[in-house]
């Protein structure tokens, strides 16, 4: 294997792009979209990004570029009650603008071949690897890619032969300023039926991104500042928050996947990232567990890739506890009846908060 083509430029994608370009392989990287720009994203690298970052080099200079450091973690229910958890470890509030660019730029540096803004649209295995047919969103032209192994990263897995079923919820996100909050800290709210997260990333800025059934975005009718006020009004602490807020970027809107490990995946062909699964984004474990697969199926590259089911195995241990518990909170803080009893007990139960917390992958790995 010396000639891999990566589908993607995320943090998946960059990243096992940089681990193989280092490494000394010969990495065409396709991205479709230009950078810097943002997405639906809750912007929290994990403890589990973290030890991914540091075991290459890459943490420190992230930090440079601003990345606030969160060490404490604050659930509000939509019925008034709240509870502070101290992170078992730090994790880091960044922009994906800012997180994707600093990857993709280090990925050229390792040598990777950056095709942008270049769209793939199909890849098939062949007797010797795979094909690919890309095409520039310049000027249209079409060409064809050969490799001996693709990598698939486009977040969706929409390139794989049976892409997952849609969730029927929608991930809605921008950015603030002036916001009531503690910085160095990651806070929770559940809303009726729903949920979400805020925190703090570079510039003075606040993210906020929430999950919405579509029936709600439907009919918001496209205002989506009328259905965020909507949604503020229904938690106490979260209005005390937003009571000075400015808006400081357009919304974002996207289907939120929720998906396991797949049991078969094409020869030559794998999938990293959120291509290869999806929790519930409430952990603010995503981009982590992305960088974590991509390491992951690089060192099983670099050992010769000789059982598949080996590499899934691995990808089950990583995602599946905090598929669990991640789909368990989410479900629970998003009850009116339930989110309260929940909090309560997080609060007063110092173990179940530890417990809670070691499941959704706070400890790192």
């Amino acid at each position: 294997m010396q000639n891999v083509l990566v589908i993607g430029g995320g943090p998946a994608g960059s990243l096992a792009a940089i681990l193989l370009g280092r490494r000394g392989k010969d990495v065409t990287l396709v991205e479709q979209s230009r950078f810097p720009r943002d997405k639906v994203c809750g912007e929290c690298l994990s403890a589990t990004g973290i030890d991914v970052l540091t075991r290459h080099g890459l943490c420190h200079r992230l930090r440079l570029r601003g990345a606030i450091e969160l060490t404490r973690s604050l659930f509000h229910a939509s019925t008034g009650e709240s509870c502070e958890i101290e992170l078992p470890l730090p994790m880091l509030g960044i922009s994906r603008s800012v997180l994707d660019a600093f990857l993709l730029d280090e990925a050229r540096d390792a040598g990777a071949r950056v095709m942008q803004p270049v769209r793939c649209e199909g890849v098939e295995p062949n007797d010797s690897g795979v094909t690919a047919v890309v095409r520039s969103l310049i000027d249209q032209s079409v060409q064809t890619i050969r490799a001996d192994v693709a990598l698939i990263a486009d977040g969706k897995a929409k390139l794989l032969p049976e892409p997952p079923v849609p969730t029927g919820d929608f991930g809605i996100k921008a950015h603030f300023t002036d916001i009531d909050a503690p910085p160095n800290a990651i806070e929770l709210f559940g809303v009726v039926g729903h949920y979400g997260g805020l925190s703090a990333v570079e510039g003075g800025r606040w993210n906020s991104s929430f999950s919405v059934p579509a029936e709600r975005l439907k009919g918001a009718g496209g205002n989506l500042d009328r259905l965020f006020a909507e949604i503020v009004a229904e938690n106490p602490a979260l209005a005390r928050r937003f009571a000075g807020a400015t808006r400081c970027s357009e919304w974002h809107t996207s289907p939120l996947p929720r998906f396991g490990v797949a049991r078969h995946w094409p020869a030559n062909i794998l999938p990293i990232g959120n291509a290869a699964a999806a929790i519930e984004p409430i952990g603010g474990e995503g981009i982590g567990l992305a960088m974590r697969s991509a390491e992951l199926a690089v060192e099983w590259l670099m050992n010769g890739g000789a059982s598949p089911h080996e590499l899934r195995s691995k990808y089950d241990d990583l995602w599946r506890s905090r598929r669990l518990a991640c789909r368990a909170v989410a479900r629970l803080i998003s009850s009116p009846t339930w989110a309260g009893h929940l909090v309560n007990l997080a609060g007063r139960d110092e173990l179940f908060s530890q417990r809670a917390m070691e499941w959704m992958g706070k400890l790192g790995g």
